[in-house]
């Protein structure tokens, strides 16, 4: 059977017998999760729990334990103590490492996220303290609402309660989902089924329909992490401009600042935007060369963020100009359209590259 194991380092599918113990789920789970031993993991059962699953010596049946199960698992500071076969250890605050995640979004997530709407005097037949089809709360994915509001992409959130509704999941959804089907979250792998059982020579002389992994499909995504971007000031954009007006060159900057909830989207969260710290960096007129893998930017920028956590803000962006003169008085090049380019091959790099070096929680 598989017991699927959620880590920082990723999700683990662990294939077990039922007669196998919880020592040797362990034993396989530790070069997955690149734990220097067995005994330095922190199983439980649910996510930042503080109940520990601990009987190591009992068989994965008699733990009650079935296919397609959810465990959720962290590296201890230290090594395991050793206890009785049968006895439990809760997970002191001190060795559980699960990611902390913003504050926003543990407003959303409690949040029904229904969109209220008013009794309609055309098909509203019943009376003030009843509803129907036409007045009833709708879901804050609903494509109608968002196509009236000319809303393109629904928020992050609504995203989430999309995904779940699709498949009728209520509560605990690690348990609900069938053993294929990843999570809503979950990082999806394409790599070749390893062992495949069916009897031909292994990848890459052989392969089948059981160890190929998926068939790819890109499309664009439908939800955005950030749904709009505040400035707490115009001089914040201002200075950057004025950069550009005196040298015709370029400019990059991090936008540092906060997130809160956004009222123009249905569970939308904007980036409020205080302050804009520009790097060491080395500019033309049509770029801008940033040493972003330099041990100096790192140790910059440190110090830019230690400043910036000491004012209660963090990084939630980055900006730059895209500016090149026409020669004529107040005239710029007009680059960026429907029939032209968003973003150029080097601007994605870069933006992949801080989307790797700042992941969501």
């Amino acid at each position: 059977m598989i017991i699927r194991v959620r880590s920082h380092e990723g999700m683990h599918r662990v294939e077990v017998g039922l007669t196998d113990t919880l020592a040797q789920l362990l034993q396989k789970l530790a070069p997955m999760m690149n734990a220097p031993t067995p005994d330095s993991i922190i199983l439980t059962r649910e996510a930042g729990s503080q109940q520990m699953v601990a009987d190591f010596e009992k068989s994965l049946l008699s733990l009650g334990f079935k296919h397609g199960d959810m465990l959720f698992a962290s590296v201890a500071a230290s090594a395991r103590p050793s206890v009785e076969p049968t006895s439990t250890h809760a997970a002191t605050s001190s060795t559980a490492s699960f990611v902390q995640q913003e504050s926003v979004d543990n407003q959303l997530e409690k949040d029904d996220g229904l969109i209220k709407r008013r009794r309609d005097g055309g098909f509203c037949k019943h009376g003030a303290n009843s509803m129907c089809e036409y007045c009833m709360p709708i879901e804050p994915f609903d494509a109608a609402y968002l196509a009236e509001k000319k809303i393109k992409h629904m928020s992050f959130h609504a995203y989430l309660r999309k995904v779940l509704s699709e498949n009728k999941i209520r509560g605990d959804i690690s348990s609900s989902l069938p053993v294929n089907m990843p999570l809503p979250l979950e990082d999806l792998d394409y790599h070749v089924k390893s062992n495949c059982k069916s009897g031909h020579a292994q990848w890459p002389e052989g392969i089948c329909t059981k160890c190929q992994p998926s068939a790819v499909t890109l499309q664009r995504q439908p939800y955005r992490m950030v749904d709009n971007v505040e400035f707490a000031t115009p001089a914040l954009i201002e200075r950057l401009l004025t950069f550009w007006r005196s040298t015709r060159c370029q400019r990059f900057g991090f936008l540092y600042g906060r997130y809160e909830r956004s009222n123009d989207v249905p569970l939308g969260i904007k980036a409020v935007v205080e302050a804009i710290y520009e790097p060491k960096q080395a500019w033309e007129e049509d770029g801008i060369k940033l040493a972003i893998d330099s041990p100096e930017f790192d140790a910059e920028i440190a110090r830019a963020n230690t400043a910036a956590e000491l004012c209660g803000l963090k990084v939630v962006g980055m900006v730059f100009t895209d500016l090149e003169s026409t020669n004529e008085a107040g005239k710029v090049l007009y680059r960026r359209h429907a029939n032209s380019y968003f973003l150029t091959s080097l601007e994605c790099r870069l933006a992949a590259y801080m989307e790797l070096k700042h992941p969501n929680a």
